[in-house]
């Protein structure tokens, strides 16, 4: 097993806040919005159509279980892809790629995840030395 073991517990935390949580919708939006994803991105990523996503975050569809893990393994790629990056380590493809898969993310997906998440994490690091200089 390649994943680090704070990067499953990660993913298990954001699954079981999903399902204990009494509005599950929201609860996705706010990890979606936190990881900077459109819902055509994770629509992409999870391949549903994005109106799904939508049905989905608004509380007009429930999450199956199956959704949940995996949006739970991408969500928990992304972040620990955010935590390699601030820490100057770098960013292996193939590591990250044998990651994504043990977390149950769509094997072609997981390039763009990857991607997404640098993106993610140098706008925010530019936002906060843009906040520092003035």
């Amino acid at each position: 097993m390649y994943t680090p073991e704070w990067i499953l517990e990660r993913a298990d935390r954001i699954a079981g806040d999903i399902v204990n949580a009494p509005d599950r919708g929201p609860r996705i939006q706010a990890y979606r919005s936190k990881n900077r994803l459109t819902q055509d991105e994770l629509s992409h990523i999870m391949r549903l159509r994005r109106e799904s996503i939508s049905r989905i975050e608004h509380g007009r569809v429930t999450p199956t279980i199956a959704f949940i893990h995996k949006f739970a393994g991408v969500m928990a790629l992304m972040e620990a892809v955010k935590a390699y990056r601030s820490q100057d380590k770098s960013v292996e493809y193939p590591y990250f790629s044998r990651i994504g898969i043990e977390l149950g993310v769509p094997p072609d997906s997981i390039a763009s995840i990857i991607d997404l998440a640098l993106q993610s994490y140098e706008q925010k690091r530019k936002r906060v030395i843009r906040s520092l200089e003035v």
